[in-house]
């Protein structure tokens, strides 16, 4: 039997969509798989990541700014491919978003900073194309 959705997995849900663009959301979704590892995933995203974006004090432009700066230090390509396209619809150029990974290379290095450069360009030449 299906559970009642929390507060904060609605707030979460809410919040990703604004965050992430209806575009991006439904092509996340589409690519999915529809099983209890992806829905646990799913979740807790929700739950814990996205109803955190509510919070005062920061826009989305300014999350999506930190978000490329920290998955950058991560190496965290799939997931920062995700968070540049959500930068572009929060309203980043693409300066800011390069100058984001450019600054990142001081503090992560200059290979985590040349493949978060790689991946943004990949991104935006295709975000043109489309």
């Amino acid at each position: 039997m299906a559970q009642t959705p929390s507060e904060k997995m609605i707030l979460g849900a809410q919040m990703s969509k604004e965050f992430l663009g209806e575009e991006l959301l439904s092509s996340l979704r589409k690519d999915a798989s529809n099983d209890i590892f992806a829905k646990a995933s799913q979740e807790y995203i929700a739950e814990v990541c996205f109803s955190s974006y509510a919070r005062p004090g920061l826009k989305f432009r300014e999350r999506s700014l930190m978000n490329i700066s920290m998955l950058t230090a991560l190496n965290r390509g799939p997931e920062l491919r995700i968070h540049i396209t959500a930068g572009l619809h929060n309203g980043l150029s693409e300066e800011e978003i390069c100058e984001a990974c450019r600054h990142a290379m001081i503090y992560c290095g200059v290979p985590a900073g040349r493949d978060a450069l790689a991946i943004a360009s990949e991104v935006v030449n295709s975000q043109k194309n489309m």
